[in-house]
């Protein structure tokens, strides 16, 4: 494995699947489903806009935590978002270079567009970064137990960051190291 100084790192985040977990985390398990029609009916209700923010992810703290591998050489989002829940961290994320991949309003039979869509980037990635060190994927659930086994037998040092609590910190631990958390804290910079 490269040197510290030579440690080149890509974070990926599920971003929708975070919100989500981080939502039933903070309220109650299958909350969000529940509260999903109002949230996207009205999210400046008052007592809607009361629970987002309590709910709200510090995506600072997400990327200073993948920072603390090496140097980031990429950092991308996957979600919809025009979704008022997403659109709340645009220039959050925006302020902290991350690359907002627009996945359109799942139906159906797209249920899992952001798992495919960040599976095949986070693979293309590591053959066009040959030098890419450490792959960080932020994820609510377990899906990418099979993406993190394929970077690991490419040689990439993987980092799994979930919420605690959730299907993603219930699973099998493919990731060479993994961070279930409880502490997703509000952002206090809006």
């Amino acid at each position: 494995m490269a040197e510290p100084q030579d440690t080149r790192v890509a974070v990926y985040l599920d971003f929708d699947n975070i919100v989500i977990s981080w939502y039933d985390r903070v309220h109650g398990r299958n909350a969000y489903s529940k509260d999903r029609q109002r949230i996207q009916d009205n999210p400046a209700d008052a007592e809607v806009a009361e629970r987002l923010k309590a709910a709200m992810i510090d995506v600072g703290a997400i990327i200073d935590y993948a920072s603390s591998f090496g140097t980031l050489v990429l950092t991308r989002a996957y979600a919809d978002w025009s979704s008022p829940v997403n659109a709340e961290y645009r220039s959050q994320l925006v302020a902290r270079a991350v690359d907002l991949v627009q996945l359109f309003p799942a139906a159906a039979y797209a249920k899992n567009g952001a798992d495919i869509r960040l599976a095949v980037d986070a693979v293309e990635d590591m053959f066009r970064l040959p030098d890419l060190t450490h792959v960080v994927i932020v994820a609510g659930d377990s899906d990418y137990v099979p993406l993190a086994q394929r970077c690991k037998r490419l040689g990439r040092y993987v980092i799994g960051v979930g919420v605690a609590g959730s299907t993603a910190s219930r699973s099998p631990r493919p990731a060479t190291s993994s961070r279930p958390t409880t502490r997703f804290p509000a952002s206090s910079a809006r």
